[in-house]
């Protein structure tokens, strides 16, 4: 391909690489920033499963039939794909022929490669940005074919997610062969920032928080308490995110049969292969009048619902080193929606809400550890007044509006 010299390009373009099917709200407060410092985004995805919303302008799908000829590698994913709309993503069955597929099967790199290649070459850019590891050997191909820089945006530490032992190996293998070609290297925390430095001899990882974009913090509402049939001056505890395995959220349903308070209400807020699993526990714990769930929302009503609560909960254990080193979007969520937080004893999670006085972190690693948890948060109002009032400060800089500026600059730094 023939290169093109940056400096005869008018517009600067960024094209940004993403495995995903649901576009992550921080790709799109990226491309936002970006945006509006004078860089044209394209956004490449992969195709959705069925007709949903309507697109960010920017995103652009590769095709269906991109995708099935990558697939055609194998029968066993093509059947995967399949089944995965009949079948809990979590159960048993999906997850060995998940696990089967990509052991014997199929090289990950390539398979994103076939992927992604030919209609990423379509969309010449100054900038590619690999979005996660599945696109970072797809955006050091492209980024050499256009003579383009390579930044690469770890969302979390991939390789050390909950998965078979061979699995973190190979994704290991991947990003040690591709993170020394990238010009910058993001991630979402200091921890992994400071992981990913130790592990590949980097001298830099940036640090671009999860924030959310804020506005002026609304007035209360009543839309859980009115939604729920909960009466006025009763307590409401928020989780908010998918209802997925590995978040602790049997056990969280559970402990609401151990409270000593009588007047608070749990709120599962999100979708998930588990909504059907958590309602049967509700019914059979007698929990309807004190446990409430509630389908996911658009982005755009999210936080206003979410502040119609009293305090926001992150029961996440650390069943692996991510997870370890998490700093959940929903983290943010909370902040910006001015709710105080519990949290596990986590590091980044210490970091944020214990030591900035917005909540409170304990171990939450059993039943009984989060009843007596949410208890004694609930035990003391003027403390859960006083955090409330220091989210209400904090907020303001833990936002996007801070966070997106950070990444203008490292973008102006690769101009």
């Amino acid at each position: 391909m023939q290169m093109r010299s940056l400096e005869v390009i008018e517009m600067r373009r960024v094209l940004m690489l993403c495995n995903d099917r649901q576009i992550d709200r921080r790709i799109i407060l990226q491309a936002d920033s970006l945006q509006e410092a004078g860089w044209q985004v394209t956004i490449l995805a992969m195709p959705l499963d069925e007709a949903g919303a309507p697109d960010d302008s920017r995103v652009l799908r590769i095709g269906s039939a991109s995708e099935a000829a990558a697939r055609r590698e194998n029968r066993v994913l093509e059947f995967y794909r399949l089944v995965r709309r009949y079948l809990p993503m979590n159960g048993w069955f999906m997850r060995l022929l998940k696990s089967a597929a990509w052991r014997f099967i199929v090289d990950q790199e390539r398979f994103y490669l076939n992927l992604f290649l030919a209609t990423g070459r379509r969309h010449l850019a100054e900038v590619v940005v690999a979005h996660d590891l599945p696109m970072l050997a797809v955006g050091r191909a492209l980024a050499a074919e256009f003579g383009a820089r390579l930044v690469y945006d770890s969302h979390e530490l991939y390789c050390e997610q909950e998965f078979a032992r061979w699995q973190r190996a190979t994704w290991a293998q991947i990003e040690q062969r591709h993170i020394s070609a990238c010009d910058r290297v993001i991630t979402v925390n200091p921890s992994i920032a400071g992981e990913l430095q130790r592990r590949y001899g980097l001298a830099r990882v940036s640090v671009i928080h999860n924030a959310e974009r804020i506005g002026p913090l609304p007035p209360r509402s009543n839309y859980l308490h009115e939604h729920f049939g909960i009466a006025a001056g009763q307590r409401i505890l928020l989780f908010q995110g998918g209802l997925s395995a590995g978040r602790h959220l049997g056990q969280l349903v559970q402990a609401m049969a151990l409270l000593k308070s009588s007047d608070v209400h749990l709120v599962l807020l999100g979708d998930g292969q588990l909504a059907e699993a958590l309602q049967r526990t509700v019914v059979r714990l007698r929990l309807q009048d004190r446990v409430h769930l509630h389908r996911a929302v658009p982005q755009a009503r999210l936080l206003s619902i979410s502040s119609a609560a009293d305090a926001g909960i992150i029961p996440y254990q650390p069943i692996c080193l991510n997870n370890y080193y998490c700093t959940p979007n929903k983290l943010f969520e909370f902040i910006a929606a001015g709710l105080p937080i519990l949290a596990s004893d986590l590091p980044e999670l210490r970091r944020l809400v214990h030591d900035q006085q917005i909540g409170k972190v304990e171990d939450l690693s059993s039943v009984a550890r989060l009843a007596a948890a949410i208890d004694d948060l609930f035990a003391d109002r003027p403390r859960l007044q006083a955090w409330r009032n220091t989210v209400e400060q904090v907020r303001q800089t833990q936002s996007w509006q801070c966070e997106g500026e950070k990444l203008k600059q490292i973008y102006e730094e690769l101009r």
